[in-house]
Protein backbone atom coordinates (compact mmCIF):
# COMPACT_ATOMS: atom_id res chain seq x y z
CA UNK A 1 0.00 0.00 0.00
CA UNK A 2 1.60 3.28 -0.97
CA UNK A 3 2.09 6.27 1.66
CA UNK A 4 -0.07 9.03 2.15
CA UNK A 5 1.03 12.53 0.38
CA UNK A 6 1.56 15.74 1.63
CA UNK A 7 1.77 18.63 -0.23
CA UNK A 8 4.18 21.68 1.07
CA UNK A 9 5.69 23.80 -1.46
CA UNK A 10 8.37 24.84 1.50
CA UNK A 11 8.76 22.99 4.33
CA UNK A 12 10.51 24.23 7.17
CA UNK A 13 12.91 21.25 8.69
CA UNK A 14 13.62 21.50 11.94
CA UNK A 15 15.70 19.08 14.46
CA UNK A 16 14.79 16.70 11.98
CA UNK A 17 10.75 17.53 12.01
CA UNK A 18 7.95 19.00 9.94
CA UNK A 19 5.26 20.24 11.01
CA UNK A 20 1.98 20.46 8.98
CA UNK A 21 -0.80 22.91 8.98
CA UNK A 22 -3.60 24.01 6.92
CA UNK A 23 -5.61 22.16 4.13
CA UNK A 24 -2.71 19.14 4.47
CA UNK A 25 -2.92 18.78 8.08
CA UNK A 26 -6.36 18.41 7.66
CA UNK A 27 -6.45 15.67 5.19
CA UNK A 28 -4.22 13.76 7.41
CA UNK A 29 -6.72 14.23 10.14
CA UNK A 30 -10.01 13.18 7.83
CA UNK A 31 -8.11 10.37 6.56
CA UNK A 32 -7.22 9.18 10.55
CA UNK A 33 -3.40 9.62 10.00
CA UNK A 34 -1.87 7.56 13.17
CA UNK A 35 1.02 8.07 15.12
CA UNK A 36 4.03 5.91 13.37
CA UNK A 37 2.80 6.04 10.30
CA UNK A 38 5.00 6.73 7.37
CA UNK A 39 3.88 9.17 4.70
CA UNK A 40 5.74 11.46 2.30
CA UNK A 41 6.10 14.84 1.90
CA UNK A 42 6.86 16.29 -1.40
CA UNK A 43 7.31 19.96 -2.26
CA UNK A 44 6.45 20.21 -5.84
CA UNK A 45 9.98 20.37 -7.47
CA UNK A 46 11.28 16.37 -7.11
CA UNK A 47 12.67 16.70 -2.86
CA UNK A 48 10.94 13.78 -1.16
CA UNK A 49 10.83 13.36 2.36
CA UNK A 50 9.73 10.24 4.00
CA UNK A 51 8.34 10.58 7.77
CA UNK A 52 7.18 9.21 10.37
CA UNK A 53 4.19 11.09 12.69
CA UNK A 54 5.27 11.95 16.39
CA UNK A 55 1.39 14.04 16.44
CA UNK A 56 -1.40 14.95 15.24
CA UNK A 57 -3.60 17.90 16.96
CA UNK A 58 -6.01 20.09 16.64
CA UNK A 59 -3.87 22.61 14.66
CA UNK A 60 -0.90 20.77 13.00
CA UNK A 61 0.58 17.18 12.31
CA UNK A 62 4.75 16.59 13.02
CA UNK A 63 6.62 14.58 11.21
CA UNK A 64 9.69 13.37 11.90
CA UNK A 65 12.07 12.97 8.73
CA UNK A 66 13.34 9.01 8.20
CA UNK A 67 15.00 9.49 4.82
CA UNK A 68 14.44 11.49 1.82
CA UNK A 69 15.58 11.60 -2.08
CA UNK A 70 15.50 13.87 -5.09
CA UNK A 71 13.05 12.25 -7.92
CA UNK A 72 13.63 12.66 -11.63
CA UNK A 73 12.58 15.31 -13.11
CA UNK A 74 10.03 14.08 -16.76
CA UNK A 75 12.00 13.16 -19.29
CA UNK A 76 9.53 14.69 -21.85
CA UNK A 77 8.24 18.14 -20.92
CA UNK A 78 5.00 17.86 -22.31
CA UNK A 79 3.03 21.23 -22.68
CA UNK A 80 -0.94 21.11 -22.87
CA UNK A 81 -2.41 24.33 -23.89
CA UNK A 82 -6.61 23.78 -23.41
CA UNK A 83 -8.81 26.10 -24.67
CA UNK A 84 -11.85 26.90 -22.33
CA UNK A 85 -14.78 24.94 -22.41
CA UNK A 86 -17.56 23.94 -19.34
CA UNK A 87 -15.51 24.30 -16.23
CA UNK A 88 -16.68 20.46 -15.07
CA UNK A 89 -15.06 19.50 -18.07
CA UNK A 90 -11.84 22.08 -18.30
CA UNK A 91 -11.44 20.81 -14.04
CA UNK A 92 -11.66 17.23 -15.47
CA UNK A 93 -9.40 17.71 -17.91
CA UNK A 94 -6.67 18.93 -15.86
CA UNK A 95 -6.53 16.50 -12.93
CA UNK A 96 -5.93 13.60 -15.61
CA UNK A 97 -3.39 15.26 -17.67
CA UNK A 98 -1.80 15.58 -14.55
CA UNK A 99 -1.94 11.39 -13.90
CA UNK A 100 -1.12 11.12 -17.18
CA UNK A 101 2.24 13.02 -16.85
CA UNK A 102 1.80 16.68 -18.68
CA UNK A 103 4.47 18.65 -17.05
CA UNK A 104 2.84 22.60 -18.02
CA UNK A 105 -0.80 23.81 -18.57
CA UNK A 106 -1.49 27.11 -20.47
CA UNK A 107 -5.47 27.59 -20.50
CA UNK A 108 -6.34 30.20 -23.34
CA UNK A 109 -9.52 31.72 -24.70
CA UNK A 110 -10.36 30.45 -28.06
CA UNK A 111 -12.68 31.88 -30.20
CA UNK A 112 -15.43 29.35 -29.96
CA UNK A 113 -15.06 29.18 -26.40
CA UNK A 114 -18.35 30.03 -24.66
CA UNK A 115 -17.09 30.79 -21.16
CA UNK A 116 -14.12 32.53 -19.27
CA UNK A 117 -11.54 31.84 -17.17
CA UNK A 118 -12.76 33.84 -13.87
CA UNK A 119 -10.68 33.99 -10.93
CA UNK A 120 -10.75 30.14 -10.88
CA UNK A 121 -6.52 29.92 -10.65
CA UNK A 122 -6.00 29.13 -6.91
CA UNK A 123 -8.82 26.20 -7.27
CA UNK A 124 -7.00 24.97 -10.57
CA UNK A 125 -3.57 24.65 -8.06
CA UNK A 126 -5.32 23.09 -6.18
CA UNK A 127 -6.60 20.80 -8.31
CA UNK A 128 -3.32 19.48 -9.61
CA UNK A 129 -1.68 19.08 -6.19
CA UNK A 130 -4.63 16.45 -5.36
CA UNK A 131 -4.19 15.04 -8.84
CA UNK A 132 0.01 14.65 -8.33
CA UNK A 133 -0.55 13.23 -4.70
CA UNK A 134 -2.70 10.43 -6.25
CA UNK A 135 -0.59 9.53 -9.04
CA UNK A 136 2.82 9.90 -6.91
CA UNK A 137 4.14 12.74 -9.86
CA UNK A 138 6.90 14.41 -7.21
CA UNK A 139 7.13 17.77 -9.50
CA UNK A 140 4.36 19.68 -10.10
CA UNK A 141 2.95 20.77 -13.01
CA UNK A 142 3.13 24.49 -14.24
CA UNK A 143 0.52 26.33 -14.47
CA UNK A 144 -0.38 29.34 -16.64
CA UNK A 145 -2.68 32.25 -16.10
CA UNK A 146 -5.01 32.11 -18.76
CA UNK A 147 -3.82 33.59 -21.95
CA UNK A 148 -5.62 34.71 -25.92
CA UNK A 149 -5.08 32.08 -28.79
CA UNK A 150 -2.31 34.29 -30.22
CA UNK A 151 -0.40 34.04 -26.98
CA UNK A 152 -0.22 29.83 -27.33
CA UNK A 153 1.02 29.99 -30.60
CA UNK A 154 4.04 32.22 -29.72
CA UNK A 155 5.35 29.39 -27.00
CA UNK A 156 8.53 27.79 -27.88
CA UNK A 157 8.59 23.99 -28.50
CA UNK A 158 10.43 21.27 -30.34
CA UNK A 159 7.03 19.53 -31.54
CA UNK A 160 4.22 21.90 -32.09
CA UNK A 161 0.72 20.09 -32.68
CA UNK A 162 -3.18 21.33 -32.99
CA UNK A 163 -5.23 18.18 -32.60
CA UNK A 164 -7.95 18.87 -34.92
CA UNK A 165 -11.30 17.13 -36.21
CA UNK A 166 -10.29 17.79 -39.59
CA UNK A 167 -7.10 18.01 -41.84
CA UNK A 168 -5.02 16.28 -39.39
CA UNK A 169 -2.38 13.90 -40.07
CA UNK A 170 -0.54 11.18 -38.18
CA UNK A 171 1.31 11.90 -34.96
CA UNK A 172 4.31 10.21 -35.24
CA UNK A 173 5.46 12.01 -38.37
CA UNK A 174 4.98 15.35 -36.05
CA UNK A 175 6.73 14.49 -33.28
CA UNK A 176 10.33 15.95 -33.21
CA UNK A 177 11.31 15.61 -29.89
CA UNK A 178 10.52 17.57 -26.82
CA UNK A 179 9.54 19.74 -25.43
CA UNK A 180 6.31 19.34 -26.88
CA UNK A 181 2.99 21.63 -27.24
CA UNK A 182 0.06 20.73 -28.40
CA UNK A 183 -3.67 22.35 -28.24
CA UNK A 184 -6.72 21.12 -27.49
CA UNK A 185 -9.79 23.72 -28.59
CA UNK A 186 -13.04 23.95 -27.66
CA UNK A 187 -16.35 22.63 -27.33
CA UNK A 188 -17.17 24.19 -30.95
CA UNK A 189 -13.80 22.82 -33.01
CA UNK A 190 -11.00 25.12 -34.64
CA UNK A 191 -12.41 28.39 -36.69
CA UNK A 192 -10.56 28.33 -40.51
CA UNK A 193 -8.84 31.01 -39.16
CA UNK A 194 -7.34 29.57 -36.14
CA UNK A 195 -6.34 26.68 -38.34
CA UNK A 196 -4.31 28.69 -40.80
CA UNK A 197 -2.45 30.87 -37.63
CA UNK A 198 -1.78 27.67 -36.45
CA UNK A 199 0.22 26.68 -39.73
CA UNK A 200 1.64 29.85 -40.22
CA UNK A 201 3.21 29.56 -36.71
CA UNK A 202 4.33 25.73 -37.27
CA UNK A 203 1.87 23.74 -35.93
CA UNK A 204 1.54 20.11 -37.30
CA UNK A 205 -2.14 19.23 -37.34
CA UNK A 206 -2.72 16.21 -36.00
CA UNK A 207 -6.03 13.91 -35.86
CA UNK A 208 -6.97 11.17 -32.91
CA UNK A 209 -9.36 9.29 -35.50
CA UNK A 210 -12.78 9.13 -36.90
CA UNK A 211 -14.74 9.28 -33.99
CA UNK A 212 -14.87 13.33 -32.33
CA UNK A 213 -13.73 12.81 -29.17
CA UNK A 214 -14.73 15.46 -26.34
CA UNK A 215 -12.29 18.44 -25.29
CA UNK A 216 -11.41 17.13 -22.45
CA UNK A 217 -11.14 13.10 -23.70
CA UNK A 218 -8.79 14.91 -26.18
CA UNK A 219 -6.39 15.94 -23.33
CA UNK A 220 -6.20 13.07 -22.23
CA UNK A 221 -6.14 10.88 -25.17
CA UNK A 222 -3.52 12.93 -26.38
CA UNK A 223 -0.97 13.28 -24.04
CA UNK A 224 -0.90 9.40 -23.69
CA UNK A 225 -0.79 9.07 -26.91
CA UNK A 226 2.31 11.36 -27.51
CA UNK A 227 4.05 10.03 -24.48
CA UNK A 228 3.66 6.35 -26.28
CA UNK A 229 5.07 7.29 -29.34
CA UNK A 230 8.43 9.02 -27.92
CA UNK A 231 8.91 5.35 -25.74
CA UNK A 232 7.55 6.74 -22.36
Amino acid sequence: MSLKSVYLPAPSIQDNRIQIAGDEHRHLVVARAQRDELIEIFDGKGHVWTTAIESVNRHQTVARVTASREAAPPRIELILALAMIRIAAFELALEKAVEVGVTRIVPFTAARSNIEPGHRHDRWVRILVEAAKQSKHCHLPELDAACSFAEVLSISAASKIMFAEREGGSLKSALTGSPVLYLIGPEGGWTDEELSAARKNSFQLVSLGDAILKAETAAIVGASLIRYELGE
